[in-house]
């Protein structure tokens, strides 16, 4: 997207240049009623002007129904593929990648995915143990909270006392921002969390995400604990 919109500065700025420079040596041409060259090169600028924001007004349109159609088919390949996205999420804490920036979080049938920028993070379905959706938190305390306490109640209770164990206390507030957290298990059999947040308050864009993931995650775990006598 970002060459695009370079792409069209570079096309506007040709336009207006190559225009002014046409107009300015036609009318020098044409100048019969002795107008100043100053006057020509204004007229030409301003003509030129026009001419390359009528250009930059129909080259965004275009680009502008270009990524309508490209979102919509992305859309439609997702939807058969059992897939969704969820974009203006934050990341808070738990990868290795900067704190507070914005990451794109694609969960398929048997992966969520966090993007940031080129990198890509990949937990597949049956690495997570635990998802948990949470209001308003107090984000380094949560952290915290969640692996201190959160994985002494992992091995006492388990990952459901896990959670009720590092549930920090909110206060009810009128504009809300949404958290959830993720418990996994890496490649040596640690649990750790990632922690991302709304980017604005009452989207429940991650509540959304919770609401798609636990399932997945909760039938993971039932086929785990299912034991054939």
């Amino acid at each position: 997207m970002d060459q695009k919109k370079n792409t069209g500065c570079v096309t506007v700025i040709l336009v207006w240049i190559i225009v002014t420079v046409g107009l300015a040596i036609f009318f020098m041409q044409v100048n019969k009623t002795g107008q100043s060259i100053g006057t020509i090169i204004f007229v030409s600028t301003c003509i030129g002007g026009l001419a390359a924001f009528i250009a930059f007004v129909l080259q965004m349109i275009s680009i502008t129904s270009k990524m309508s159609k490209m979102n919509k088919d992305q859309r439609k390949k997702d939807k058969q593929e059992g897939i969704s996205r969820y974009g203006m999420i934050v990341h808070v804490g738990g990868l290795p990648i900067p704190e507070n920036c914005n990451v794109l979080v694609i969960l398929s049938p048997t992966a969520l995915t966090i993007t940031y920028g080129m990198s890509e993070y990949v937990l597949s379905i049956d690495q997570i143990k635990d998802v948990n959706c949470q209001f308003d938190i107090n984000e380094t305390e949560y952290l915290k909270s969640s692996f201190i306490k959160g994985m002494a109640g992992a091995a006492v209770m388990g990952m459901t006392g896990a959670i009720l164990g590092s549930i920090p206390k909110v206060k009810k507030k009128k504009n809300r921002r949404c958290y959830v957290s993720i418990i996994y298990e890496n490649a040596q059999g640690e649990r750790k969390i990632v922690l991302l947040k709304d980017q604005q308050v009452n989207t429940l864009v991650c509540y959304q995400l919770v609401q798609k993931l636990r399932p997945k995650v909760v039938e993971q775990v039932k086929q785990v604990n299912r034991v054939e006598l």
